[in-house]
């Protein structure tokens, strides 16, 4: 409710911005975590939690003015099929990241842990490729996030545009019928 009311004041744009930073920063902390540092850990804990909401959020909010945007251009509503892709898309997304870590651990030689047995100890590679797999990588996508981002051109001022020449669209259709 934060962010949504936030975005309705300064824009989704500038939302996801100030959200994937603390994301990032919080990411980009997590690599250099050093043991016994838990309260650091909760404090970049949380701000990664606040900037996941915000990458949760902010995208699927977007994707309503894009959908205007469309029909504005081709006169035809395509919902189904923005939504669709995003799905798609972030299952396509979701399944590879966990193939990509899955087997990266594997190569780095992570020892899985047996319900009832003590917790093995994991070799320094593994616990450098799980500081890779939580800090690196998610900062440069993130970053990458950004850069597209910063290119998203409907901005408050052009989706109110483009509300007011579909109500006049649908006016002219009204005075037709």
């Amino acid at each position: 409710f934060v962010w949504g009311a936030l975005s309705k004041k300064i824009g989704k744009k500038v939302v996801y911005f100030l959200g994937m930073s603390l994301w990032i920063i919080a990411a980009a902390g997590l690599f250099f975590l050093q043991p016994g540092q838990i309260i650091l850990m909760y404090v970049m804990a949380v701000m990664a939690g606040v900037g996941v909401s915000t990458a949760y959020l902010i995208p699927w909010s977007m994707i309503p003015d894009v959908i205007e945007l469309d029909e504005l251009q081709t006169g035809q509503r395509r919902e189904g099929i923005f939504y669709g892709f995003m799905v798609l898309l972030q299952k396509f997304g979701l399944a590879f990241g966990l193939f990509l870590v899955g087997n990266a651990l594997q190569v780095a030689g992570f020892k899985e842990s047996v319900a009832g047995s003590p917790l093995p100890i994991q070799p320094e590679s593994a616990l450098f490729a799980i500081r890779i797999a939580v800090g690196p990588i998610p900062t440069v996508c993130l970053i990458l996030g950004l850069v597209l981002t910063y290119f998203y051109p409907i901005t408050r001022e052009m989706h109110a545009e483009i509300m007011l020449k579909l109500k006049e669209r649908q006016e002219k259709k009204g005075n037709f019928n």
